[in-house]
């Protein structure tokens, strides 16, 4: 695999002992022996990533750099003075952009691993680990503002570089806090491949946001795994809007009886992006409910595909599950995919699924140019008012407006000349 050719000088720069070192071996060998995934595996049947053996990406710790002027300039555009902001550069915490963690966090360095891999990313992820993270909020604990973990990757002195981020996040029982996972970059192409690992106590409130506004040139990869626990509330919302090709596969499992989770997604994407949203809603245990609705608008002859499954185990009667994905097509060029599954093993359950592909109202749209509306504006607004139905599900009013930014500067960079209207 043309990602594991530097492996062992990599390995060499920055050794690793004990449970760390047997990971990494792990994630080496099952990478090399499972290969990247093609479009021929079922999960990669509407993405191919054949573009990561392109060019050839090097390890971040190979080349060790601090973001300079303006690099740092970059990022701090980036952060959000409302939110208590961690700053990873190049997979590293920097801390002199980086806020105190608030009240009630501990940080410590990951000595328990995973037995298995998900995937090869999981795996190349596992090989490339340098120095994994565990957060710990402790039980009974409010958080007043949004944390945000900011990662930001820049090549600086060589020309492609990847990074291999990996968290694992565990929110004490009755405890609440607003997470965001946020992917930045500027420069060359640069390939990031994310792991974060989510557990939701009993009776916890977690609500969770990875925000994908990466440059156009990148490469995006990122796995979430989120555990909700017995009455806990989760609310989850992907947010794509960046890179040349992005996939996050979202896995949820409904672990404890009471537990109800919103799993939402939204995505703009334009010219040539590719973005692909695969989610699995595991239904443990009975008497749970989740609601999923993704959408997005695609401009040029961009892509994107979603796949969401809807597991029911046998015995999880009384369970509730609805999903739906809504896509809007900008240009006749565009091309959205999408394939939602349920997978029911219980009798006594609820379950819906559905997805749509269409056009602008041309209605809306010529009421909006008689009203002396610019076209380009017009199909903003309608944009907007087509995903901010996701966006407000979230109940952070800071985060709404953070989001709402992020899909101004997208729709500033639409072309809207095939439009009718």
């Amino acid at each position: 695999m043309n990602l594991l050719t530097t492996y062992d000088k990599f390995a060499k720069v920055s050794p690793a002992q004990g449970a760390l070192a047997s990971f990494r071996q792990a994630g080496y060998d099952y990478a090399l022996k499972k290969g990247l995934p093609t479009r021929k595996d079922e999960e990669w049947h509407y993405t191919s990533v054949k573009a990561l053996n392109e060019t050839e990406f090097v390890s971040s710790a190979l080349n060790p750099v601090e973001p300079n002027h303006e690099t740092m300039t970059a990022i701090k555009k980036h952060l959000n003075s409302e939110f208590t902001n961690v700053v990873f550069f190049n997979g590293v915490l920097n801390k002199t952009l980086s806020n105190e963690l608030p009240h009630g966090f501990t940080l410590r360095e990951l000595s328990e691993y995973p037995t298995h891999f998900d995937d090869a990313f999981d795996a190349l992820n596992g090989a490339y680990l340098t120095k994994p993270m565990v957060l710990s909020l402790a039980k009974e604990t409010s958080v007043e503002k949004p944390v945000n973990f900011v990662f930001f990757t820049a090549a600086e002195n060589t020309s492609s570089v990847m990074v291999h981020p990996r968290v694992q996040l565990d929110v004490g029982s009755r405890s609440s806090v607003r997470i965001l996972e946020s992917h930045y970059g500027m420069g060359p192409a640069y390939f990031v491949n994310s792991v974060m690992d989510l557990h939701v106590g009993d009776s916890a409130k977690v609500t969770y946001v990875r925000v994908q506004s990466e440059d156009d040139k990148a490469i995006n990869i990122g796995r979430t795994r989120i555990r909700v626990e017995k009455n806990a509330t989760l609310e989850s919302l992907a947010f794509a809007t960046g890179a040349s090709l992005s996939r996050h596969t979202l896995d949820v499992i409904l672990a404890g009886p009471g537990s109800t989770s919103e799993i939402n997604g939204v995505y703009a994407v334009r010219g040539t992006q590719h973005v692909d949203n695969t989610t699995l809603i595991d239904h443990a245990v009975g008497d749970c409910n989740t609601n999923q609705l993704y959408k997005g608008i695609l401009d040029g002859q961009a892509k994107a595909a979603f796949c969401g499954k809807v597991l029911i185990e046998k015995n999880a009667q009384k369970a509730n599950s609805a999903q739906l994905n809504n896509n809007l097509l900008l240009s006749s060029k565009a091309e959205a995919d999408s394939k939602p599954m349920l997978e029911i093993y219980a009798d006594d359950v609820k379950a819906a699924h559905g997805s749509t592909v269409g056009q602008l109202n041309k209605e809306e749209l010529f009421y909006m140019l008689s009203r002396a509306i610019p076209k380009k504006k017009a199909i903003e607004m309608l944009s907007y008012g087509f995903l901010s139905e996701v966006i407000y599900k979230v109940s952070d009013e800071s985060i709404q407006k953070w989001l709402s930014a992020h899909l101004d500067q997208v729709f500033s960079k639409f072309h809207v000349e095939n439009v009718n209207g």
